[in-house]
């Protein structure tokens, strides 16, 4: 349950338009170039982390631009011009605050643009507490000043909603357990931080999610029927979770990444994908284990196309569940087991060919690629996962070892 909320603030509790000023000042030509030197350069951070003076850093971007120094010492003591109060953040704050709710800061800023406009940052007071990057000596996305702030406060990471304008940085806040919002703008917020707070309220349990084919229904190789409840990989995740956990089968023979099948394009894992995620909101973790059925020879993909596909998955978690939730779940983008063993004597011998093995291998660093790209979690059974004798289905002991897999990566996430 969200308990606590945690703000950026440049660009989001305040306004900071670099470059409007910059130019009000000094004109196009000579503002982009201040730009560059100033906050291109990677010094600017340095005035955040404030490990070297003043005296220090401005030397730093004098050398981006030797013949605009006086530019750039004007434009760094007439900083606060730059810094736009807002007028929506103290009465959101107070909002927050009657409804029970902790508010916190979690910001990269300097001493120096803090002090240029007391008036622009009058909202802090209405704050439970929070975290200036300057006085800790480190900065976002680097891990450590998230560890600060929940130290700080005693906060549970899970309790906690944290609201900032650039997605690595939310994405570190997600790997610490926190939800996370991609600020936009004020409309966005109030509405993505209604249907959070709404959706959550009666929220007891982490939810996680399973989008999946076959194996994730639990298809039986020896009778072609179902796995028994208690042998199936989610089941034996949900109860190695424990009961703070609730574990959420989704899984449909022959389903594709996003792909129709020929007659059966329902099991196209992108046309449902939408509203099983609207059906089990709010979801806190979503596993995709799909691309064996896109390895078949009738629909002629490459590895490519299916990374293609599962990359399709993840951006639609990402786009579609602030409208459904307020916030983007835990992603957990899982390489199936490879297609693997005889498959000439398979009874799917008519659909695999040497290809399909080729690719159900080759996905795997296509699709540790998306996860790196979309800064999700990544979770890889292509090998050492026991399949049967038609070459593509898990025996039992494979789905205890798929189970044993997601328990690790979902226990990286605190």
């Amino acid at each position: 349950m969200i308990r606590n909320i945690v703000f950026d603030i440049g660009n989001v509790l305040i306004g900071f338009d670099a470059m409007d000023y910059l130019t009000s000042l000094f004109g196009e030509e000579k503002a982009i170039r201040i730009a560059g030197a100033v906050f291109g350069s990677g010094y600017w951070e340095e005035l955040d982390i404030a490990r070297l003076s003043e005296e220090e850093i401005l030397e730093l971007f004098y050398s981006g631009a030797p013949d605009l120094r006086e530019e750039i010492k004007e434009a760094f003591d007439r900083i606060g011009e730059c810094v736009t109060k807002l007028d929506w953040p103290i009465p959101l704050i107070d909002s927050l605050k009657e409804k029970g709710y902790g508010v916190y800061f979690l910001s990269n800023m300097s001493e120096h643009v803090i002090n240029s406009n007391p008036d622009a940052f009058g909202f802090v007071s209405h704050m439970d507490g929070g975290i200036w990057s300057c006085d800790v000596h480190t900065i976002k996305p680097g891990a450590e000043i998230y560890r600060i702030l929940l130290d700080k406060y005693s906060l549970v990471p899970e309790e906690c909603l944290f609201i900032d304008d650039r997605n690595e940085n939310i994405a570190v806040g997600k790997k610490t357990g926190m939800k996370g919002i991609v600020f936009k703008d004020q409309d966005q917020l109030i509405t993505d931080l209604d249907k959070a707070l709404t959706k959550d309220a009666s929220h007891d349990r982490i939810t996680v999610l399973c989008y999946g084919d076959s194996n994730t229904y639990g298809y039986d190789p020896h009778t072609r029927g179902r796995y028994p409840y208690d042998k199936r990989w989610t089941t034996l995740l949900g109860e190695k979770l424990g009961c703070r956990y609730e574990v959420i089968p989704e899984g449909l023979n022959g389903r594709t990444t996003a792909f129709d099948r020929p007659g059966e394009a329902w099991k196209n894992g992108a046309a449902s994908f939408i509203s099983c995620l609207g059906t089990h909101k709010p979801v806190d973790c979503v596993i995709i284990m799909l691309g064996t059925n896109d390895c078949d020879k009738e629909l002629g993909l490459s590895s490519e196309d299916i990374a293609d596909g599962m990359e399709t998955l993840v951006k639609m978690v990402e786009e579609e569940t602030p409208a459904l939730q307020g916030y983007v779940p835990e992603i957990i983008v899982a390489v199936p087991a490879a297609i693997q063993g005889d498959i000439e004597r398979s009874p799917f011998a008519d659909k695999l060919t040497p290809e399909s093995v080729r690719k159900s291998v080759d996905i795997r660093p296509l699709y540790r690629e998306i996860a790196e790209r979309h800064f999700v979690k990544f979770a890889d059974a292509a090998n050492g996962i026991e399949v049967a004798s038609d070459c593509e289905h898990l025996t039992e002991e494979g789905h205890r070892q798929i189970a044993e897999l997601f328990l690790d990566v979902i226990r990286a996430i605190p």
